[in-house]
């Protein structure tokens, strides 16, 4: 059985050419691409970007869903809030 979620750390957080290139490979390879990722308090955050190109924000309690037509400089934006 393939694996359908690729697992990845990154450095900082990411920004819209790093969600664009996420969601580019995701559906290359068709599967989801899990990316943990550090927010300036210290926290970590997940984000969790679909083949289809959806990309959706994860913390311990709550989410953000960003659906395919919402651009990569939006997603980044609302990341740094």
């Amino acid at each position: 059985m393939p694996n359908t979620v690729d697992r990845r750390t990154l450095d900082q957080l990411p920004d819209a050419s790093t969600i664009a290139a996420l969601r580019e490979e995701a559906a290359d390879q068709e599967v989801s691409i899990e990316a943990t990722y550090p927010k300036s308090d210290g926290s970590q955050k997940r984000m969790v970007v679909s083949p289809r190109g959806t990309v959706v924000i994860l913390n311990d309690v709550s989410k953000d869903t960003f659906n395919r037509s919402q651009s990569a400089d939006d997603i980044a934006a609302a990341l740094r809030e």
